[in-house]
Order: C-alpha cells, then structure tokens, then sequence
C-alpha cells in the first residue's frame, strides 16, 4: 500500500468526512491552528531576536527563554494537533501539494535545528547569558527565523492550492 493510498483511505474515513463537512468543526479547528501558530512562532521570534541582539538585549537569555518557553511549547503542540487534524480530513489532497511538502520537511529541519541549541549551546547559556551570544547560537537563531518564516508561507500556499 503506498502513501497516497493510505492517504486516501484517511480522508475518507467516515470521521474525516464529517470533519471536512462540518459547519463549524473544520474553521474552527483551522482558526484555532493559527492561533497556536501565532503564540508559538510569536514566542520564538522573540528568543531568536535576542539571541541576535536585535530585542530585549537588556534582558538575560535565559530569562527570555524561561518565559516564552511555558507558553510556546504547549502552542506547538496544539498546532501540531490542529495542523494533524487538518490534514487527516483532506490527507489526499494535501499529501499531493508541493507546498505542504514544503512544510513538512521545513518542520523537520527546524526540529533538527532546535536540538542543535538544546544540546549544543542550551547546556551552556549560563556561561554566556548576559555576555555575547556564541556565534553558532545566532546561526541557529537565523536559521529558525528564516525556517518558520518558510513554514508560514508554504502553509498559506498549501491551503490556497486545495
């Protein structure tokens, strides 16, 4: 059985029918999807600015990172839930979009580039808090911003294309 196949048989499951047909359920689990993305990716910006010195440089980094973190996490996760339920209810539709292949793999880049700062510099931003940022954490920092910056337009893109 191959991928699109099995997309096929997800979308038209008698579940993901009644999601794409519902009245409310589908814009409101897709408004809620934007909503967690604004949180998520909002929060983020904010830790990737001040990794770059361009905001809050009066403030520690990890004091940033302590506060945006508790919110920005649980934004993921309801993005990520919303984003998955968008998708089982066209999964053949949007598993044949460019865009939404984009995305995906622009996910999973930015996951690769979030454990990068986890293991690499995280462990060590007390060493460097309130001082300069190591060279690697402001790449990482790019890096993230220019990902989720991808992630957002390959996602409006996807839905203007189904």
């Amino acid at each position: 059985m191959s991928i699109l196949e099995i997309c096929h048989y997800i979308q038209n499951t008698e579940w993901a029918t009644n999601l794409r047909q519902a009245d409310f359920a589908f814009p409101l689990i897709e408004g809620t999807h934007i909503i967690a993305l604004s949180l998520s990716v909002g929060l983020i910006l904010m830790l990737d600015l001040r990794l770059l010195r361009l905001a809050f440089q009066s403030e520690p980094v990890s004091r940033i990172m302590n506060q945006v973190m508790p919110w920005a996490l649980p934004g993921f996760g309801i993005m990520f839930l919303t984003g998955l339920l968008l998708f089982f209810a066209q999964a053949e539709s949007v598993y044949n979009n460019s865009y939404f292949r984009i995305k995906v793999l622009m996910l999973l880049l930015l996951g690769v580039n979030a454990a990068v700062y986890q293991y690499k510099f995280y462990p060590h931003m007390d060493e460097w808090d309130s001082g300069s940022v190591p060279f690697g954490a402001k790449i990482v920092a790019v890096i993230s911003l220019v990902l989720w910056m991808a992630v957002i337009v390959a996602g409006r893109l996807t839905a203007y294309e189904l």
